[in-house]
């Protein structure tokens, strides 16, 4: 966790109690000495860069008040001001003299300006020092600075003698004053005179030596025109120097020459600076710095058009000296990612040569704009962990950031010793929704024993809890969990006896008594000490069978403690969909109930999600920005996969020499790039090895997750075997990821959806029959458990080759009935009901004669699942069937 700072100004004084105060280059020089021995060549820029900010911010609050008295400058004030002569450093008094002073990584304490006499104390505050232990901050660089202002008359006195009352301006007026006003002549003089001094002042601090005024632009005080040296211009060519200036209209990037495969349209600076290059190439100084630097000297350039019509500076110069605190900011704030080069690198092999590739530094886990709703479904959890249940619902279009929102909360939930439960439901799988929540609550058990697994007592005492509650019901618990056995081994269920008497005629479960049965679990282990966060997303693909279930655990009033959250994409469903239906009854249960809906991100935040991605300063990026809000409506996963496209396409480089990412705007603008992400991700999987083309469609086939088990019965046979080695790239072309279960799955919808395309509409059937038998073939003799009925569903895929061969249909049936019981075995019984539907439709019409002890062992076992799924109607004609069809009264008898 990064260090957080509070800088604020207090009266300049020649040495502060506390503080030994040195002048500006004598603290130089003792850190290029000193830092060899005790500091790193990284924690010497970051604290030079603390120094840099501070400087910054002092002279920003003296411009603050040229601008706001409109006081012409007094001979060459910004000269004397702007000078790393009048400024010292104020360090931690540790020692008794400078000569015995030895830096370290904290012992800046502020930063003073001589004339006028202004200072910036920076103090740690002690509630932030009390949260971390010494060894938590080791290798932190991260320094986040808040400056807080107080006005000093004496130092207005001391600029403006004839001004004896005048005092400097607050904070707000700072703020809010003009400090780049093209209108006034003096003024933007004044301001390009500035630019330079400060870029000074910078070279010298970060390099340690003085600025080569020969090398560098000088700016006529009297005059706007910039004097570039002769030396200098003859770099770029023979041509006079006015001369160059005015005819070019292209700007040169003086970080270092051109690099093979450049932009031809990247703008150039109208001359090289060799200091600048001589920072980044010889003195080693980070390219973040280099630029900014290099964007000083280009915002002195004037800013009207040139002979030619063409702006004098570059898109990239600087428009205040507030943006240059800004950036500094930024670089202090997270350094490894802004200040320092970009260092994350992977390796790629093309043609059988290991090459070098610079990634797109994405903030996976960062939640960009959403703020407000960030607050609402915290506030929300707060109330929870007060001792009630609330429902919190999230819409939004795929890729707003649904899920990402929720998990947000994680963190929290954790903190206060709660449990987050969840599942996906899925448009492709043949389980019913139900399951899906009773997965949830079964991934509970399991949480439970990694809680109290240093504990055995308190794991004793919740067997026995759920002893006491359940009596002789607790085999029912096993039935339905299967989980709750790691609680106590004695939660074990005699299952293959009670789903064979349930499919004879025994005692049935349906939905209502599935659901009371995990209720009363959950109030056994839910408490305001431990609240329980359900998570259910997707919820446009869930029945009414399921957010019963949930609205159970909701309106009860006996103890449990649940927090819900529901995401959907209401573009997707209509006012009937079953989720409206569900809050209306919330509503009348009086279950407090949020609702809030997601759009895309507006420009600002879509500008520092990509100024994030390419570790650039957020000006810079605002330019593309404007092109891929445009393209992507401010969809934060489109925007990820619509930078890749530009990348993989060449229209986003990384360039080697000046270390960071490039772009052409017009180019990507005149390429027509396609607006719809599913054409982005269609044409970035056409260009992947048939390895993990064949891995994404399985995957694809089998739904939004899959088991790593499956992956491995795959890679035994001969037309699958390269499945284990897609799955590798898959993974790290980012377009699988590995869950907390340890299963595998798309890192989104539409990331599936458009795997599942990369299948011919019309092979998708014959795709699917050979997936299931090659599953099959392979693990007929082993016991795969719910394996089964991924086997089963695949297969059913091709019911029309099934239905022609007559020795393939009865295998088929056993293998659905088979999928049935297992799905039976944990009470999900409408995707039993399914699986043995589909068992009886591939059945021959005269099944009664030719397979009668199948055909009435399966019509019992769907009478039982219909009815446990409250598919009544279905239930009552299934044993009519077997009242007319059964042979004697005694197979008559369970129905």
């Amino acid at each position: 966790m990064s260090k957080k700072l509070i800088m604020a100004a207090a009266a300049a004084a020649d040495k502060d109690n506390d503080s030994l105060q040195l002048p500006l280059r004598n603290w130089m020089d003792m850190e290029t000495t000193k830092k060899k021995t005790t500091l790193s060549h990284k924690e010497s820029i970051v604290r030079k860069t603390t120094i840099a900010y501070g400087i910054l911010e002092l002279i920003l609050r003296w411009r603050c008040f040229e601008t706001t008295t409109s006081k012409p400058f007094k001979n060459n004030e910004p000269d004397i001001i702007i000078h790393t002569d009048n400024f010292t450093v104020l360090v931690s008094s540790t020692n008794s003299s400078q000569s015995q002073y030895q830096p370290s990584w904290d012992d800046i304490t502020g930063v003073a300006m001589k004339y006028p006499k202004l200072s910036l104390t920076i103090e740690e505050p002690a509630y932030l020092t009390c949260l971390f232990e010494p060894d938590e901050t080791h290798g932190q660089l991260g320094r986040c600075l808040e400056v807080e202002h107080h006005n000093h008359a004496s130092s207005s006195s001391v600029m403006h003698e004839d001004e004896n009352s005048s005092v400097l301006p607050t904070k707000a007026e700072a703020t809010t004053a003009d400090l780049t006003n093209d209108n006034n002549e003096r003024m933007r003089v004044n301001n390009n005179r500035c630019y330079y001094l400060v870029a000074k002042v910078l070279y010298e601090l970060f390099a340690n030596e003085v600025f080569p005024e020969e090398s560098s632009l000088a700016v006529n005080e009297e005059a706007t025109t910039i004097v570039v040296s002769t030396a200098v211009a003859t770099v770029l060519s023979e041509e006079p120097v006015q001369k160059k200036i005015k005819s070019s209209s292209r700007h040169y990037d003086v970080l270092s020459p051109p690099a093979k495969g450049d932009f031809n349209t990247v703008k150039l600076l109208p001359f090289q600076i060799p200091s600048i290059v001589r920072m980044q190439q010889q003195l080693g100084i980070p390219a973040s710095l280099c630029r900014m630097v290099q964007n000083l000297l280009e915002a002195a350039l004037p800013r009207g058009d040139d002979d030619d019509g063409n702006n004098q500076s570059s898109n990239d110069a600087y428009k205040s000296l507030m943006d240059v605190a800004k950036d500094l900011h930024l670089l202090l704030l997270d350094p490894d990612r802004f200040l320092f080069d970009n260092e994350v690198q992977q390796q790629g092999t093309t043609n059988d040569e290991t090459t070098t590739i610079i990634q797109l530094r994405y903030r996976k886990d960062k939640l960009y704009g959403r703020d407000k709703e960030e607050t609402l479904i915290t506030d929300a959890f707060c109330r929870v962990s007060r001792g009630t249940s609330e429902a919190f619902f999230i819409g939004g279009f795929s890729g707003c950031g649904k899920s990402m929102l929720v998990n947000s909360l994680r963190a929290r939930v954790n903190v206060v010793g709660g449990y987050v439960i969840q599942h996906k439901f899925d448009a492709v799988s043949q389980e019913r929704s139900l399951s899906g929540v009773i997965s949830a609550v079964n991934q509970l058990c399991v949480m439970l024993k990694r809680r109290n697994r240093n504990s055995p007592p308190r794991l004793a005492k919740l067997a026995k809890k759920i002893r006491d509650e359940f009596g002789a019901d607790v085999a029912l618990l096993a039935r339905i969990l299967q989980n709750v056995s790691v609680l106590s081994p004695e939660f074990i269920s005699p299952v293959a006896a009670a789903v064979e008497e349930e499919a004879t005629g025994g005692d049935t479960m349906n939905a209502r008594s599935v659901g009371f049965t995990l209720l009363r679990f959950l109030r056994l282990v839910s408490s305001p000490k431990h609240p329980i966060m359900l998570f259910l997303d997707d919820l446009q693909w869930a029945d009414d069978t399921a957010l019963d279930v949930i609205h159970t655990f909701l309106s009860d009033t006996m103890g449990s403690c649940m927090f819900f959250v529901g995401t959907y994409r209401d573009n997707e469903v209509d006012a009937n969909h079953p989720i409206f239906d569900l809050m209306k009854k919330l509503e009348i249960s009086h279950v407090p109930t949020s609702k809030v809906s997601l759009v895309g991100l507006d420009r600002e935040n879509l500008n520092t999600m990509i100024s994030d991605a390419l570790c650039l300063y957020p000006r810079i990026c605002n330019s593309l920005s404007d092109i891929v809000i445009k393209k992507t409506n401010g969809s934060p996963f489109f925007v990820l996969e619509f930078m890749k496209s530009l990348k993989d396409r060449g229209l986003l480089q990384y360039n080697y020499h000046q270390k960071r990412w490039v772009w052409d705007e017009d180019t990507i603008r005149a390429e027509g790039i396609t607006d719809n992400v599913m054409h982005l991700l269609s044409y970035e999987m056409n260009g992947l090895s048939d390895e993990i083309q064949l891995l994404l469609k399985v995957m694809a086939c089998f739904g939004t997750c899959t088991n790593e088990s499956v992956i491995g019965y795959l890679s035994e046979s001969v037309e699958y075997s390269g499945v284990r080695d897609g799955l590798e790239r898959a993974v790290i072309g980012g377009f699988v990821e590995k869950n907390r279960e340890g299963d595998f799955k798309f890192v989104h919808d539409k990331v599936r959806e458009a795997a599942y395309n990369l299948i011919p509409e019309s092979d998708k059937k014959e795709f699917h029959y050979n997936l299931g038998k090659a599953l099959h073939s392979i693990s007929e003799e082993k016991d795969v458990g719910d394996t089964i009925l991924l086997i089963a569903s695949q297969i059913y895929h091709g019911k029309e080759s099934i239905m022609k061969n007559d020795e393939l249909r009865i295998p088929i049936v056993k293998l659905n009935m088979a999928a049935g019981m297992k799905a039976m075995e944990s009470c999900r019984h409408k995707t039993a009901f399914s699986y043995l539907k589909a068992a009886w439709s591939l059945l021959p019409d005269d099944c009664w004669g030719s397979y009668y002890d199948i055909s009435l062992r399966l019509n019992f076992m769907m009478a039982s699942a219909a009815n446990s799924s409250c598919e009544y109607d279905d239930a009552v004609l299934i044993l009519q069937r077997i009242m007319k069809e059964a042979r004697c009264t005694k197979d008559k008898l369970p129905s």
